[in-house]
């Protein structure tokens, strides 16, 4: 059964998944963020750090909903117009990064055909064809979501 408490550790273990798996595409893969996704993490590390505080002091999980939806709403708009500019629907100049190739040659190749900048249109970083910032945008939006009709449902329990 949903209650507060679930719902909040379980947006807390999506977060720690989020930012475990950009941790591995970054210094595993070599994948290389660019700006937006690096906005993109810092709701994941509060919503963390909430949880942490929330872990040891859990008369703080009914208070930190508030925050929680703040950040989600956060996470959603960042991720939507990283998507917007992944599509070059928007133009933003900081959806780049570099890609750092593993052996010496294929760098000294790059730095001479100038490829090291990857652009977030042209990424490789799909999943079944779809960019990660649609799965920070859903994911986010299916949590606030969540947390809206568990509100309403309680709200109408109380009443």
């Amino acid at each position: 059964m949903l209650n507060s408490k679930n719902i909040f550790f379980l947006v807390v273990l999506f977060s720690t998944f989020a930012i475990l798996s950009a941790f591995f595409m970054q210094y595993i893969l070599g994948h290389a963020p660019c700006k937006l996704c690096t906005y993109q993490r810092i709701p994941y590390y509060i919503i963390i750090l909430i949880g942490l505080v929330s872990f040891f002091f859990p008369k703080t999980i009914k208070p930190s909903f508030f925050l929680l939806i703040l950040l989600l709403i956060a996470e959603f708009l960042i991720s939507n117009y990283h998507t917007l500019s992944t599509y070059e629907i928007i133009s933003y100049s900081g959806c780049e990064s570099a890609k750092i190739p593993s052996d010496i040659n294929q760098l000294k190749e790059a730095l001479m055909s100038d490829t090291l900048i990857v652009s977030c249109s042209n990424t490789n970083l799909k999943y079944f064809g779809i960019p990660l910032s649609i799965y920070n945008s859903f994911f986010s939006f299916m949590f606030l979501i969540i947390i809206t009709f568990y509100a309403n449902k309680e709200k109408s329990q109380k009443t």
